[in-house]
Formats: structure tokens, C-alpha cells, sequence
């Protein structure tokens, strides 16, 4: 993942788990720098785990774009945080984004490095569920990952879907992981629903 869209994809999936690590950390009553130190951990876990395991860590501690994502996602959080009334929504929103990117674009990394589909799916739903679990645990909160039904599941089937669409050539590595990510946010989506009507 040297550069081109689907590193953008990984980017992106740091900030939002970044943003939405924040939102909750401030929501949390915790501190401006507080929230933004849980924002870093939470969006650099996803590199430093998943490349780690392909045996490159050292890939993701020099690309200085993975401090700036994770930096950029902490500040919109914090704003979120502060400004939006809906705030529970942007981080639900914030962190089903970024679980989605998260899921597609480990796996297509995963498929890329040669690992069957064992390994694919292992890898690829640890990198995707690692960010919440930092947050999480660095709250003392439920977490998501074993405390909502379509959380892991959701994760699950977006990789599946990427490997799959990979697997019969229908797409490239980055829109493969896009599809997967689609599928994440469509079944957060209902759930986010389901939840709100429940609420009703």
C-alpha cells in the first residue's frame, strides 16, 4: 500500500476512527489533549497492528501521512464533539466509517501480501476492529466489538465481500475495498435504524 487510492482508503479509515475516538473521549468530559492522545492510538492502531503482522511495522511508523490523518481525524472530532448537538450520531457515523474503510482496505492489503483466505479474513477483521477496542477499553467502555451484534459481524462480511469481488476480478484492489466498506456502513446503517426505532 505504497500510495495511490486505496492508501488514500487507509487514510481515511485512521481518521475516522481517529474522529470518532475524540467525539467520544470529549463527550466523555475528558480533555482537549486527552481526547486527541486517544484519537492518535485509536486511528494509528490500525497500521501499526496490521502491518506489524505482515512483518511491516517499520511501513506504517515512516509514512508520516498516518500521524496526519489520525491528527486531522482527532481535531474533527473534538468538533463534533463540541459543536454538534447530534453528537452521538456523528460518532456512531464517525466509527461505522471508519470500521468499514478499515475492514475493505486491510483486506485488499492482506490478498495483496498473498495470504490465503484464512489469513485474509483473520487479519483483516482484527485491523478493522482494533481502533474501537482501543477506544474503548481506554474508556471503560462496552466494547462495541463484542457489546453490538452488527459490529464484528458487519466487519465480517465486508471482508468477506472484498476478497470475494477480489477473488473473480471484478474490480480493482480499491474499489474491491470500497464495495466491502459499503457493505459495513449499509448493515450499520439498518442497525442505526433498528436501534432508533427500538428507542421510539
Amino acid at each position: 500500500m505504497g500510495g495511490g487510492p486505496l492508501f488514500i482508503l487507509d487514510l481515511a479509515a485512521c481518521a475516522l476512527l481517529a474522529a470518532a475516538a475524540a467525539c467520544r473521549g470529549r463527550t466523555y468530559g475528558g480533555h482537549i489533549t486527552g481526547a486527541m492522545v486517544l484519537a492518535c492510538l485509536s486511528g494509528l492502531s490500525l497500521p501499526l497492528l496490521r502491518d506489524g503482522l505482515l512483518g511491516e511495522a517499520a511501513f506504517s511508523l515512516d509514512r508520516g501521512g498516518y500521524l496526519a490523518a489520525a491528527v486531522a481525524g482527532g481535531f474533527t472530532g473534538i468538533a463534533a464533539a463540541r459543536l454538534s448537538r447530534r453528537w452521538a450520531a456523528c460518532f456512531y457515523w464517525f466509527d461505522s466509517a471508519g470500521l468499514g474503510l478499515a475492514a475493505g482496505a486491510s483486506a485488499s492489503k492482506a490478498g495483496g501480501a498473498g495470504l490465503g483466505l484464512t489469513g485474509c479474513l483473520v487479519l483483516g477483521v482484527l485491523s478493522a476492529l482494533v481502533g474501537g477496542l482501543v477506544r474503548d477499553m481506554a474508556l471503560s467502555d462496552t466494547a462495541r466489538a463484542v457489546g453490538e451484534p452488527l459490529y464484528a459481524t458487519a466487519a465480517v462480511f465486508g471482508v468477506l465481500l472484498t476478497l470475494a469481488l477480489a477473488a473473480y476480478g471484478m474490480g480493482r484492489p480499491w474499489q474491491c475495498a470500497l464495495a466491502g466498506a459499503a457493505l459495513v456502513a449499509a448493515l450499520r446503517f439498518l442497525r442505526g435504524r433498528r436501534r432508533g426505532s427500538e428507542m421510539e
